[in-house]
């Protein structure tokens, strides 16, 4: 299996990516001696690193792809202090074939996304190991029933938890932009994957992903506004709800 660093032809690397890149390269190592040669078909890394939009405390996501369900736990255990500010989330086939997810989760409410989520976007995110995914293969939900599941997903689940204090404020801003990618997308309209990207597709400036990147550049950072977010975003759901 080949290794295949994207990043290498990148110019004028931050410090936070130079630490990020050190990060993945262990990280990978690690995925790579955790289970037999066979089980692992390929490593995938999404999010801000592979878009170079990381900032001070942004996460590296890692998705190793398995044959199998039970290569998982292997996989997940690489996670360690050693390899941060990466987090390693396997996959596997199963998984992708049924687009659910095999393991528990010790959390409730359960705020993870399906797989097809990482299928839709698998164009946007960087293969670093082994042979690319056919994505024909697998099972991925239109657009409209991503929307309607998403909308429900941060109604009753992220905005609780955020409420309750069960998880931070970013998580919630995070799943905000995937929203909005997402109406865009039902809406007919091309949105580059990035944070910027999300935010260049809406003409609306009332629109709640300009309040989104706002917090997220840090002009919006108070607890009275974080609150009149809230509620804006109750709103934006209910809006639409309507509209599919």
């Amino acid at each position: 299996m080949e290794k295949h660093d994207f990043w290498k032809g990148w110019k004028n690397k931050t410090k936070i990516e130079e630490k990020a890149i050190v990060a993945v390269e262990r990280a990978r190592a690690l995925v790579v001696n955790a289970v037999p040669k066979s089980a692992l078909v390929a490593i995938y890394i999404k999010g801000s690193f592979a878009r170079r939009e990381m900032k001070e405390g942004s996460d590296v996501d890692m998705v190793p792809i398995v044959t199998e369900n039970k290569y998982e736990g292997e996989v997940f255990g690489v996670n360690s202090i050693e390899i941060e500010p990466v987090i390693v989330v396997p996959l596997s086939y199963w998984e992708l074939e049924h687009n659910k997810l095999y393991s528990k989760n010790d959390h409730t409410p359960d705020l993870r996304a399906k797989p097809d989520r990482f299928l839709k976007k698998l164009s946007e995110c960087k293969l670093i190991y082994g042979i690319p995914l056919d994505t024909s293969k697998f099972l991925i939900r239109e657009d409209k029933h991503a929307l309607e599941e998403e909308i429900k997903r941060i109604r009753d689940g992220y905005i609780p938890a955020y409420e309750s204090g069960k998880i931070d404020f970013s998580p919630l801003l995070k799943e905000v932009f995937w929203l909005v990618e997402l109406e865009q997308n039902v809406k007919g309209n091309k949105v580059e994957h990035s944070f910027e990207g999300i935010l260049k597709s809406v003409n609306d400036k009332n629109h709640i992903v300009y309040d989104t990147f706002k917090f997220r550049t840090g002009e919006y950072k108070t607890d009275s506004e974080k609150k009149a977010f809230i509620m804006k975003l109750k709103r934006y759901l209910s809006v639409l709800n309507k509209m599919i």
